[in-house]
């Protein structure tokens, strides 16, 4: 018979790399509680109607989706956020006064079609709902900073960037919708240089944003192609957000349909092409804050963009006040899932990530009134991934860890046959005392307990012989 083998994506974790995860857990979610975050817990499955209004199809790609036994369309969660605010809609809170402040701990799951890392990995995090301005931004990335230094984590960096600034900057423009939508959506793919800005400019054409494309000839068209629909409700879904203004998603769809049939509309492609030009270079602008905000005051007149500059600067102002040691730089191409977030975003990185994120967030003030909510609640988190965080402190779960030392553990040997009930009251006497206790009765010699609790991290051999005297050999120097 074949021997089954561990599916492409998940990891075994023996003993001393458990300890080792739930070591770090537990690092993280108590410096979280020294801010006031309490654990809380929320199902494995979801309706995967909700993971798809939460992330605007942005995760429905690498979903483990199925229909459970009753017929519903369920998936494995890919994050909490969802779940935490499904919870807090479904009365978690127990009406209490605003704001919650909750943390939490546990595995989430994404398929990735080319394996680089794992597909099940534990996230911990926090939830701040019903808290604005420019304290909350701050106090909730001074946490995500804090508790990588708190396991050990040297040299990493935050990466802040807003995505309620490039929203306003885009509203400025007088564009279309579908035009706003379509630049939005391609943030992170503008700030990728000029090869990002040729790649824009090509699916622009493609959907019927510039010339060469822009005439439309009804149902037919390339903006009401599949391409186009599934961009639109993809952005749709987070409605009282910043980023879509004061329609409602179903306005917004049917406003994009009726203009996409009517033949002879065209857009306005200087327009456009300006609009994607100014966001190209504000997006590809990234380092040192100062000098970062004083760019992006220079691009814009808007009132609203320039307010969320200040408040920006504002946030970054009282970071400062957390003296969490760690260098901060702006990035406005940091979209980090733009389908939600309304605000602040944030990433941190290590020394040399090429791109890895140790963990980050964003405020998402329209999310818990998309999902049900009967008015607008601002609320921000963010979230570490605590297998890399691990990888970054060097303890890597998926290779062996050298077992740690744990001086008050023993390995308890009955010293002959007849000995066995004693050395199993001593063992229970110890364990009184809140020693750790590992029992031997398969008649190993001593010789061969020693090299067994070498193995298993255990201080001393002791041998209990019949009449209950014990005598104790260190195991471990």
């Amino acid at each position: 018979m074949q021997l089954s083998r561990r599916l492409k994506g998940m990891e075994d974790y023996g003993p001393q790399a458990t300890q080792t995860i739930a070591w770090a857990a537990d690092a993280l979610c108590s410096l979280m509680s020294t801010y006031g975050y309490r654990l809380v817990d929320t199902p494995l499955l979801e309706e995967t109607d909700l993971l798809l209004r939460k992330s605007g199809g942005e995760l429905a790609s690498k979903m483990y989706t199925f229909t459970d036994p009753g017929g519903h369309r369920v998936s494995l969660r890919p994050e909490f956020t969802s779940s935490i605010v499904r919870a807090y809609l479904q009365g978690m809170n127990g009406g209490g006064p605003l704001p919650v402040r909750w943390s939490y701990l546990g595995p989430v799951f994404r398929y990735e079609p080319e394996v680089t890392e794992h597909r099940q990995f534990t996230q911990v995090g926090a939830e701040l709902i019903g808290a604005s301005g420019p304290w909350a931004d701050a106090e909730v990335m001074a946490v995500a900073v804090k508790g990588l230094s708190r396991v050990g984590i040297t040299g990493h960096r935050l990466i802040v960037g807003h995505l309620g600034y490039v929203a306003a900057l885009l509203d400025s423009l007088d564009l279309s919708d579908r035009a706003r939508l379509f630049l939005l959506a391609n943030v992170g793919t503008l700030s990728q240089g000029a090869a990002g800005v040729r790649q824009v400019r090509q699916r622009a054409e493609e959907m019927g944003l510039l010339a060469g494309q822009s005439t439309l000839a009804g149902a037919e068209s390339a903006v009401t192609s599949e391409a186009a629909l599934t961009l639109l409700e993809q952005y749709v879904q987070a409605s009282e957000s910043s980023i879509i203004g004061v329609r409602t998603p179903q306005e917004i769809r049917d406003r994009f349909l009726r203009k996409s049939r009517q033949v002879g509309i065209t857009q306005d492609n200087s327009r456009f092409e300006t609009a994607m030009n100014l966001l190209a270079n504000v997006v590809q602008t990234r380092g040192d804050a100062k000098d970062v905000l004083r760019k992006a005051r220079q691009r814009s007149d808007s009132a609203q963009a320039r307010l969320e500059l200040d408040r920006l600067a504002e946030t970054l102002k009282l970071l400062a006040l957390y003296d969490t040691g760690v260098p901060v730089s702006v990035d406005f191409g940091l979209a980090r899932g733009i389908a939600y977030y309304t605000g602040v975003v944030f990433d941190i990185q290590p020394p040399a990530s090429g791109g890895v994120s140790l963990g980050g967030g964003g405020r998402y003030d329209g999310l818990i009134q998309a999902l049900g909510g009967a008015e607008p609640t601002p609320a921000m988190g963010f979230a570490w991934n605590l297998e890399r965080v691990l990888f970054a402190t060097g303890e890597n779960p998926t290779m062996h860890i050298p077992p740690q030392t744990q001086h008050e553990a023993l390995l308890v040997r009955a010293g002959n046959v007849s000995a066995a009930s004693a050395a199993v009251r001593e063992a229970e006497r110890l364990r009184a005392q809140g020693k750790v206790v590992q029992l031997e009765l398969d008649g190993r010699s001593l010789k061969e307990c020693i090299l067994l609790a070498q193995s298993q991290g255990l201080a001393y051999v002791l041998t209990v012989d019949a009449d209950g005297k014990t005598r104790r050999r260190k195991a471990l120097v």
